[in-house]
């Protein structure tokens, strides 16, 4: 999206507000029953465009970075590292260009004596496989220990089943008489279980009563909790409470409930067949020569599995080794600009330690970081008066301080749901929202940092009326415009829309060519009712006042000054005001009254330009 031209609004900002002066000094001065409007500043109503806008300011950032940290364990020394502000290119990525080198002196020397360890290792396990080779070949069989092993295992299945199952498991066989263990749930759900697998059931079932149990009662302690909210007797924070009580008696509840099933689903089958699989084993090997073999076997077999789980170790160890000492040489993984860790607002980093060739990091602390240029941003706060008007997606011009003649178009990406707690102590009332601007198509030459403001396009209005902020006033305590009708200014009463910094939509109560005061009359009654600004001795009893500072709009009109009542339409720029919106922004009061050379106050009239299409 290109975003509109714009214009300023500097020069002709302090001629409108000196003439605004003007008009407020002659009409405190004339009083409410002057009929001349020679010393009172103009605006002549005329239909055109308005643009409806919101106007922040922040700084460009990148919301997109890749962190630099360093991966080699325990503190190191930075040898050598890129310089900070360099570009990284995507041909510099290709070649794999090096951003940091830390010291690997000391990781050389542990990978050599890691190597040493690796060829020990390697020596344990050839000699473990040999005695596992001669054990094999000289093993006799041990009948009475392959008996008692059956009958001991036998006793184990009868311990977790009872007896009765587990005959009933023993006696399941196929077509060829081999025994085949039977449905392992058809052995839960048998009413003659009995054992460990009975107890172990029964125990979880009454854990599952207990913490349903529990959930009731802290069901209802919530409810009593909840009624002594609603009539203040308990704080909002026991309610809480409550709540997470329940929620711990829930998901006790649950896991007591998945404990079961796991049980039954799982632990249970596993046992059985673990169980019935060790009974079968020793009951094939009884009697035979393998029984005394295998013992013997598996002793070897351990030792030696212990040998190849030092082996893997030390290899995993070396391995290792070889990463860290790879990981001190670091290369670019994607473009950007280089930005040192240490001139960052990252809060980790200690004072005195800059990032720089000597310095000390330790393992997962960051070294540099490349923010990616295509991912530039701003990010502004949002106050929340303008939160109704502001959207995910709406179109945002970006102005960056340094390249002011240069508007960026970008886009709201991210608009936080809760208020920024960073001056929460300072002014609590202060509610801003961050939010996140995304460029569309941002220049290579932007660095984050760099000052910007932003303009938020709520609403461009094509056709309507609207005045400056300064010609809105009350009358009756409601919103009016002083039309000027002859001589004189007569006080007319209107139906305001939307609004920015500078001007005000008006739905209803002037036309097209209307010439109003740019100074209208604080509202002020007398006791009788009526108007009235002096006293009986000619004070300033009654008389108009500055605007307070909550009817006061975000910023004065900037725009031409002619003699006369102009008939200039409106301007196509489109310089953003803050959060205006359908009200009654009251102008800013008057400070200094522009003279003749005779010092009497010269006749003016103005016509400001407003934001809109071309």
């Amino acid at each position: 999206m290109s975003p509109p031209p714009r214009k300023g609004f500097g020069p002709l900002l302090a001629v409108l507000v000196v003439l605004a002066a003007a008009g407020g000094a002659g009409w405190w001065f004339l009083g409410p029953d002057a009929k001349s409007t020679d010393a009172v500043p103009t605006f002549k109503v005329v239909r055109g465009p308005l643009r409806i806008s919101v106007t922040e300011g922040g700084s460009l950032q990148s919301l997109k970075s890749a962190v630099i940290e360093s991966e080699v364990e325990g503190s190191t020394k930075i040898v050598a590292i890129i310089p900070e502000g360099a570009s990284i290119t995507a041909d510099d990525v290709a070649k794999g260009r090096m951003l940091v080198e830390l010291d690997s002196s000391e990781i050389r020397t542990k990978l050599n004596r890691q190597e040493i360890s690796v060829s020990d290792a390697l020596a344990s396990l050839a000699q473990s496989t040999g005695a596992l080779d001669i054990q094999l070949n000289k093993n006799a069989s041990d009948i009475r220990k392959a008996d008692l092993d059956v009958r001991f295992a036998r006793l184990d299945l009868d311990k977790y089943l009872g007896a009765a199952v587990a005959e009933k498991a023993l006696a399941s066989k196929n077509d060829e008489g081999r025994r085949v263990l039977p449905d392992v749930t058809a052995l839960a759900a048998d009413a003659a279980l009995e054992g460990e697998a009975l107890q172990e059931e029964r125990k979880l079932k009454s854990e599952i009563d207990l913490s349903d149990e529990e959930v009731s009662r802290a069901r209802d302690k919530l409810a009593g909790t909840e009624k002594l909210l609603s009539k203040g007797y308990v704080s909002q924070d026991e309610r809480v409470a409550d709540r997470l009580a329940l929620k711990r008696q829930e998901v006790a509840l649950d896991q007591a409930k998945t404990a079961l099933s796991l049980f039954l689903t799982y632990a249970f089958p596993k046992q059985v067949e673990k169980l019935w699989s060790d009974l079968l084993e020793a009951e094939e090997t009884l009697g035979r020569v393998r029984k005394q073999a295998d013992s013997s076997r598996n002793q070897a077999a351990a030792d030696r599995k212990g040998k190849e789980e030092k082996l893997r170790l030390e290899k995993d160890q070396f391995e290792k080794l070889e990463r860290q000492l790879a990981a001190c040489v670091i290369k670019a993984t994607t473009p950007g600009l280089v930005v040192y860790a240490s001139s960052e607002d990252r809060g980790d980093w200690r004072e005195g330690q800059p990032i720089q060739a000597g310095t000390s990091v330790r393992e997962r602390e960051a070294i540099i970081s490349i923010p990616d240029p295509k991912r530039m941003g701003v990010k502004v706060n949002v106050h929340e008066s303008a939160l109704d008007k502001v959207k995910v997606g709406q179109a945002v011009v970006v102005i960056v301080d340094a390249f002011a003649d240069r508007p960026l178009a970008g886009h709201i990406e991210r608009l936080a749901t809760l208020p920024s707690g960073a001056n929460r102590w300072q002014n609590p009332d202060l509610k801003l929202y961050p939010t996140d601007i995304v460029l569309d198509d941002p220049p290579a030459n932007l660095r984050p940092g760099m000052s910007a403001r932003v303009e938020i396009l709520v609403k461009d209005l094509e056709s309507t009326l609207a005045v400056p902020v300064q010609a809105i006033g009350y009358a009756g305590g409601k919103p009016a415009i002083w039309v000027r009708s002859g001589t004189a200014f007569s006080p007319r009463p209107v139906k305001l829309g939307l609004a920015n910094d500078r001007f005000t939509e008006v739905l209803d109560g002037v036309a097209d060519g209307d010439v109003v005061s740019l100074a209208p009359p604080k509202e002020s009654k007398s006791a009788g009712g009526s108007s009235d600004r002096r006293g009986p001795k000619g004070d300033a009893k009654g008389a108009p006042k500055a605007p307070d500072a909550a009817m006061t709009g975000a910023a004065a009109i900037e725009g031409t000054t002619t003699k006369g009542a102009s008939d200039a339409g409106p301007s196509s720029d489109s310089k953003s005001g803050a959060a205006g919106g359908a009200g009654v922004p009251a102008a800013p009061g008057a400070s200094a009254v522009p003279a003749t050379s005779a010092g009497a106050p010269a006749p003016t009239s103005v016509t400001p330009t407003r934001p809109g299409g071309n």
